[in-house]
């Protein structure tokens, strides 16, 4: 008895997907993304004057006086210039790790899938389940890599897709 083309796309598919929820659950278990609140605080009450700003760990931001318009206010308070940079550089930190483990365990699955593992639709959804995860990985990372780690990543993937299918496939 053969299973219908649709029934075997669709247990495919779903070996995709799963795998790549299993990568990115499993990712979050080992990689804490980092909280905006555990670097910069929210503040509950507006600051009004350049001293209170700046006891509140604030960098007071002056207005520009307008002899045509007159200013309202002197300034507002940034509680922001400080605690923004410490931020971003423990989320572009975590970004590369996550980048990094993502093209890993891409590449883990496109090696497992070209193994004979005696069921075709296991060896190709573990095969595109690896690029897809390739894929979400350079989404996640790739305007922020330099030239010089994409070209990298970019040499490393062809390279083993190449060498993969040479080995795996010969005609």
């Amino acid at each position: 008895m053969t299973t219908p083309k649709f029934v075997r796309w669709a247990v495919l598919i779903g070996i995709v997907i799963a795998l790549n929820l299993v990568f990115v659950v499993g990712r979050s278990l080992v990689l804490s993304e980092p909280d905006f609140t555990d670097y910069c605080p929210d503040r509950v009450a507006p600051v009004q004057t350049e001293d209170s700003c700046i006891a509140e760990g604030g960098i007071w931001v002056s207005y520009v006086g307008d002899e045509t318009i007159p200013a309202k206010v002197d300034g507002y308070c940034d509680f922001y210039q400080t605690c923004q940079p410490l931020y971003d550089e423990a989320r572009d930190n975590y970004e590369l790790y996550a980048f990094v483990v993502l093209v890993g365990l891409g590449i883990l699955s496109l090696i497992v899938g070209v193994l004979p593992l005696g069921s075709s639709i296991v060896s190709s959804g573990l095969s595109y389940g690896g690029v897809l995860a390739l894929i979400i990985a350079a989404g996640g990372y790739w305007n922020s890599a330099g030239d010089w780690l994409r070209l990298l990543v970019s040499v490393i993937a062809l390279g083993a897709l190449i060498y993969l299918g040479l080995k795996r496939f010969k005609d």
